[in-house]
């Protein structure tokens, strides 16, 4: 994982240039600085080959820098983070997180930090994900803001513009990850398939409504088996879901001839008013 840490560097002013007189520093502004992405509360930073997965909660913490203190050693502050994914769409809400204290002569180098934890989606793409970070100084209303950067190691699903089927293929279980090498079957065998169904339109709230169907059609063109509405997916959610995995499976009948048996999913996008069509073909030996 590649963190990218980017914030705002303190600069110095050189004053009273008389001769005989010291300068004098003077620090720079309200600034927010070491952002930390970890997977645990107040854990160390993510290394820079570490990724987090979907569904995985990740912790987030970063500090603030040349505040105002106010006469009574008061500091009150407002902190902000909002994360993205590698498309640029927001997995999160805009969160908040207060500081409010009081300081004493001791706590001079006292540096507040904000704490923040979210989920990421548990359909989410791989790559860079970005975490947006800001804070205000209440007292004197000054504001700062980063960026910093952590890895996903989610699928990879193409977006299409169009409702699509992608990533068609026959399994031999329901667990398998990589699709079987060879599609040739017995009669009583099970057969699973597994693709993604990408492209449809959402909805207020990001609404979404995916059906498909199912028809299985035999060697002379006969339809052995068809069923509408297989499967339907309908939700709501603040992250618009990138695409529905799909999944299913037929148990080969004991008396079915040898030969090639064609599978057809018609996947239904009830907000886009699309159809798209995906087939596989598998044998019977």
């Amino acid at each position: 994982m590649n963190r990218i840490l980017t914030s705002a560097v303190a600069g110095w002013l050189i004053v009273g240039t008389l001769r005989g007189q010291a300068p004098k520093q003077v620090k720079s502004g309200f600034r927010v600085s070491d952002p930390i992405v970890s997977q645990f509360e107040d854990g160390a930073a993510l290394a820079a080959t570490q990724r987090v997965v979907p569904g995985e909660t990740v912790f987030f913490r970063f500090s603030a820098a040349d505040f105002k203190v106010g006469d009574t050693g008061k500091i009150i502050m407002t902190g902000h983070v909002q994360a993205f994914d590698p498309r640029g769409t927001a997995i999160i809400s805009r969160d908040e997180a207060g500081v409010a204290t009081s300081l004493r002569e001791e706590d001079k180098d006292y540096r507040p930090r904000f704490h923040f934890q979210f989920q990421i989606p548990s359909l989410a793409p791989s790559g860079a994900y970005r975490i947006r970070f800001d804070a205000t100084d209440d007292q004197t209303k000054a504001t700062a803001s980063a960026e910093t950067t952590f890895q996903v190691d989610g699928r990879d699903v193409p977006a299409s513009a169009q409702l699509v089927l992608r990533n068609f293929a026959f399994y031999r279980t329901a667990d398998d990850e990589a699709p079987a090498r060879s599609v040739a079957y017995r009669s009583g065998d099970m057969v699973w398939v597994k693709f993604d169904i990408t492209g449809y339109k959402h909805g207020e709230q990001h609404a979404m409504d995916v059906a498909y169907d199912v028809t299985v059609t035999a060697p002379d063109g006969k339809q052995l088996f068809n069923q509408e509405n297989a499967a339907v997916e309908r939700n709501q959610a603040f992250y618009p879901q990138p695409w529905v995995p799909a999944v299913f499976s037929i148990t080969l009948q004991p008396n079915m001839r040898p030969g090639e048996y064609a599978i057809a999913i018609t996947a239904h996008d009830g907000i886009g008013k699309q159809t798209a069509v995906g087939k596989g073909v598998f044998r019977v030996e």
